[in-house]
C-alpha cells in the first residue's frame, strides 16, 4: 500500500502541467499571501523534487513540490482565524474608501504569513473582504504598531507603489528613545540590510548600503529615574529596520529593542510594564488619484500609560 504523502507534499497531475510554479501556488493555496509565495520562493523555502526553484520554472507531471508545514490549511481547508482576532482587526480599521484600507495594525501581529507565523494581518484581511484581491501595499515590523495600508484593486496598489519609489509618501512614527534629546535633528546613514546574525536580519550602517534619510523631532522630554524623549520620526526612505538603527547609532536606542537596544534601559522599562518596542507608525499620507488622504492612529493605551509612569 502507498503512503499517502505529507500534507505539505503536493505531486503534480497532468492538469497542471508546464503551468508556472508560483501559479500552481496560488491555485493550490488559495488563502495563501502572493507576496509572500514569492519571498519563499526566493529564499529557497519551497522546493521542487528536492531542489531551490524559480518562480518561472514550469512544473511537470509528478513533480513533487514541498512547501512550508505553515502554510497547511486546517482540516477543514481554511486557514483558521479565530472570532477575537477578525474581530479586532476590524475595529482596528482608521480609513477605508473604494481603493484602500488602512488599519491600525496591533504590536505582535506580523503583517503576512512566514517562518514561524501562520497568520497574519493580509490573512485576516482577505477573511473579511472575501469579494476583493485585497493586498499590502507597504509592511511594518511585527513588533511595531500603527498605520498599514492595504490596497483593494492592482491599480490602486501601482498608484501607490508609485508614489512609494518617488518617495511622495509621508510617513510619521512615535518612539521612545533613551535618554535626554533637547534639539530636533537629521540622520543621513547608508543601511546594509543583507547582513545576518544568527540567521536573523540585522541591520548595519555601511558606505556601500542604501542610502536612508530619517528627521526626528522632540515632542517630550522625559527627566525622571529612567531620561528618555519621545521622538516623531519622518521618514524619507524606507529601508528595512531603518528608524531603529538611526536611533541606535545616535545612541538613543528605542524602548523594547531587543535587537538594537540597551538591554539595561529595556529591563527599566519592562519594570514600569513595557512589554514590546515602543515604535509606532502614527501617520501616513498619500494621493488617491487627486485626493489626499491623511490617516492618523493614535498611540495604544499600553504605551500612553507607560509615558504616565516616566
Amino acid at each position: 500500500m502507498q503512503n499517502k504523502p505529507a500534507k505539505n507534499i503536493f505531486i503534480v497531475n497532468s492538469d497542471s502541467n508546464g503551468q508556472r510554479i508560483d501559479n500552481f501556488l496560488l491555485k493550490t493555496l488559495k488563502e495563501a499571501s502572493k507576496s509572500n509565495l514569492y519571498k519563499l520562493l526566493r529564499k529557497g523555502q519551497i522546493r521542487v523534487n528536492g531542489k531551490r526553484t524559480k518562480p518561472i520554472y514550469r512544473v511537470q507531471t509528478q513533480d513533487i513540490v514541498r512547501i512550508p508545514p505553515f502554510l497547511i490549511p486546517d482540516e477543514k481547508g481554511e486557514l483558521f482565524i479565530s472570532d477575537n482576532l477578525l474581530n479586532q482587526v476590524r475595529e482596528a480599521i482608521v480609513f477605508e474608501n473604494n481603493n484602500f484600507l488602512v488599519v491600525n495594525k496591533p504590536s505582535g501581529l506580523a503583517v503576512h504569513s512566514g517562518t514561524g507565523v501562520r497568520v497574519g494581518l493580509i490573512e485576516i484581511c482577505k477573511k473579511l473582504f472575501t469579494n476583493i484581491d485585497i493586498q499590502l501595499a507597504h509592511r511594518l515590523d511585527r513588533d511595531t504598531s500603527g498605520c498599514v495600508v492595504l490596497c483593494k484593486n492592482r491599480d490602486s496598489l501601482n498608484l501607490f507603489n508609485q508614489q512609494s519609489k518617488e518617495n511622495t509618501l509621508t510617513k510619521k512614527y512615535t518612539a521612545l528613545v533613551q535618554g535626554i534629546i533637547k534639539n530636533d535633528f537629521i540622520v543621513d546613514l547608508a543601511l546594509d540590510t543583507s547582513a545576518r546574525r544568527n540567521g536573523e536580519r540585522t541591520v548595519q550602517v555601511s558606505e556601500t548600503g542604501k542610502f536612508a534619510r530619517t528627521k526626528f523631532t522632540v515632542m517630550e522630554v522625559y527627566n525622571g529615574k529612567t531620561p528618555s524623549t519621545l521622538l516623531e520620526c519622518q521618514l524619507f526612505t524606507g529601508r528595512t529596520h531603518q528608524i531603529r538603527v538611526h536611533t541606535s547609532t545616535s545612541n538613543h536606542p528605542i524602548a523594547g529593542d531587543q535587537r538594537y537596544g540597551n538591554g539595561k534601559y529595556n529591563n527599566k522599562l519592562r519594570n514600569l510594564g513595557l512589554k514590546r518596542l515602543f515604535l509606532h507608525a502614527a501617520n501616513i499620507q498619500f494621493k488617491d488619484g487627486e485626493e489626499s488622504i491623511i490617516v492618523c492612529a493614535d498611540l495604544p493605551n499600553k504605551l500612553q500609560q507607560l509615558l504616565e509612569k516616566l
